[in-house]
């Protein structure tokens, strides 16, 4: 006995659909930033996260976007190209390849963009890529602490800083980063909150990648409740992220 044409590809096709890989699911949370002691909202950060990409959409507080995210999240890398642009200031920053290079680029509202090279280190952390690094190192980090190169983008330089972690409390684990340098006292330390069982982020305290009137970070508290976090979100949420139009200003 033998099949059709129909019946063959028929066959074929249902083989495919059973081998292939399934869809990545995406998780979406949200972050409540408030400036530093204040309890005023200030604008909200909307994360879209796969296997591949992470979207971050920084919304007013009357859900209008206004500056927009990227990370290249393949691989599990702690040290993604990135891409952030703020449209109401045009002001961008990441990091991207260049042919065989990559290299950090900052572009200041009114001024061309700068660019500088990256040098190749394998011990590096790159914005969010935290969030990996912590992940993979979450025991050692939490016994004894550790010393990782990051990445300030805006000048384009890897600096040594220490992570140390408290004892857990209510559940949760706060962890401080510091510049592991003389001049440590003259930038600020960042904090940041995980859960102790899930490992995900709760609460940020630093510098944010909002800048004022002046150009300089915003130091914020930023609230990521449990309740905000969500899995499995269907439809096409990391490309509509992507495709948002930034108003560009905040009403309220």
């Amino acid at each position: 006995m033998t099949l059709d044409d129909s019946a063959r590809r028929t066959i074929l096709l249902a083989s495919c659909l059973v081998l292939a890989p399934p869809a990545s699911a995406v998780e979406r949370y949200v972050g409540t930033a408030y400036r530093t002691g204040a309890r005023t909202p200030l604008y909200r950060e909307v994360h879209f996260v796969d296997s591949a990409r992470h979207a971050v959409l920084f919304e007013c507080l009357d859900g209008k976007a206004f500056a927009r995210k990227e990370l290249d999240m393949r691989g599990g890398s702690p040290q993604p190209d990135y891409s952030f642009v703020d449209a109401r200031t045009g002001y961008e920053e990441g990091v991207a390849r260049e042919g065989a290079t990559r290299v950090a680029y900052v572009r200041r509202p009114g001024s061309q963009r700068v660019e500088r090279p990256l040098p190749d280190k394998g011990d590096a952390v790159i914005d969010a890529g935290f969030d990996t690094y912590l992940r993979t190192h979450w025991d050692t980090v939490v016994r004894r602490g550790a010393t990782v190169a990051f990445l300030l983008t805006s000048r384009g330089r890897f600096m040594p800083v220490h992570i140390s972690a408290d004892k857990p409390r209510d559940g949760d684990r706060q962890l401080t980063l510091k510049l592991d340098a003389w001049y440590a006292f003259v930038a600020p330390s960042i904090m940041v909150t995980y859960g102790e069982t899930d490992r995900r982020l709760r609460r940020y305290e630093g510098p944010g990648n909002i800048r004022d009137a002046r150009g300089k970070p915003i130091a914020v508290r930023i609230e990521f409740p449990p309740s905000e976090r969500r899995s499995g979100v269907t439809g096409d949420p990391i490309d509509e992220a992507l495709n948002t139009p930034l108003d560009g200003h905040c009403a309220s």
